[in-house]
């Protein structure tokens, strides 16, 4: 049988020297292999040569290939972006950083073989971070574990493959904030899982801001959750029983001729009860921010440039013999 096709989608911003490296380190890997290997850089947005350099890379390799962002939409639509253009029977996510050590796709692409659906990276750690951004990591998983109706295993990164199953499943929704690895742990299906430890970063700048993530957050949260929707429901309620109680009390104090002198428990019941009325309009508002954009048909991602008709596997193949 024709060995199948594997893509592998690269999400980059401000990575142009990283493309070349990128592309010459999976080659490196999986050209040993039977599979013909498509490589689709998503450019979100870039400021600086990405782009370029990717179009350099696809005048001497016919299965590289550019989709090019009208501007920054960050990493989850690029990905999304990428998994609706491929081809390949399996597609693998991996950042264009270098962070997703390439070494061990030969190692994923073997465990798919074997009948994997999923191949997911865990990483142990990542090498030269600061205490913040292991902290915010720390934080960022037993938030989702806490919160979410999918959650995620601890350290999975968007370093996975997945088969071409997989990929029509995820292509079936129509979220506009996707979350990517919460949508892959939704669906149910087992996992193959493979350590790893994230190399330091060889250039530029993490574009992940610490607003990044709590935006990727509450993206994590409210997109396949209605969790907070009860929390809100329950932190009302609460406020409702203790405002009872304190009622009782005020009514007890008052035929016991002991009335409450002063202003403080008044204050910090209004306190209290609006600060809970407001943690409650809050969560309320984020959702009904994702039902207005849903009606309003808001595309994830613009894209300025794509090949149109891309080679075929056979053409691309003779192209590069």
């Amino acid at each position: 049988m024709e060995p199948e096709l594997i893509t592998i989608v690269l999400p980059a911003h401000n990575e142009e020297t990283n493309v070349a490296v990128m592309h010459s380190e999976i080659r490196k890997v999986l050209n040993p292999t039977p599979h013909p290997v498509e490589l689709i850089f998503v450019d979100d947005g870039s400021t600086d040569a990405t782009a370029s350099r990717v179009r350099e890379l696809e005048a001497s390799d016919p299965l590289v290939r550019l989709i090019r962002f009208s501007r920054n939409f960050g990493q989850q639509a690029a990905l999304l972006a990428g998994l609706r253009a491929a081809r390949g029977a399996a597609v693998i996510t991996m950042d264009c950083d270098l962070q997703h050590p390439p070494q061990y796709l030969a190692d994923m692409v073997r465990a798919w073989e074997q009948g994997a659906k999923i191949v997911q990276m865990i990483r142990r750690q990542t090498e030269g971070t600061s205490w913040f951004k292991r902290a915010t990591s720390r934080w960022f998983y037993r938030f989702i574990q806490v919160f979410s109706a999918s959650p995620v295993v601890k350290h999975a990164a968007d370093y996975q493959l997945l088969d071409r199953q997989i990929v029509g499943h995820l292509l079936q929704f129509g979220d506009r904030q996707p979350f990517l690895r919460g949508l892959v742990s939704w669906l149910g299906f087992p996992a193959r899982y493979i350590e790893y430890t994230a190399a330091e970063r060889r250039s530029g700048h993490s574009s992940y801001s610490l607003r990044r993530m709590l935006g990727l957050s509450l993206d994590a949260i409210t997109s396949l959750s209605s969790k907070p929707l009860r929390l809100a429901f329950y932190l009302g309620f609460s406020a409702a029983v203790l405002g009872l109680l304190y009622m009782i009390f005020a009514v007890i104090a008052y035929f016991a001729g002991k009335s409450v002198q002063g202003w403080t428990s008044l204050v910090v019941a209004v306190v209290f009860l609006g600060g809970v009325q407001l943690v409650c309009i809050g969560i309320i508002g984020e959702y009904i921010a994702r039902i207005y954009e849903h009606t309003r048909r808001v595309p994830p991602f613009i894209i300025a440039e794509e090949e149109s008709t891309p080679p075929s596997i056979g053409e691309a193949r003779d192209a590069g013999a």
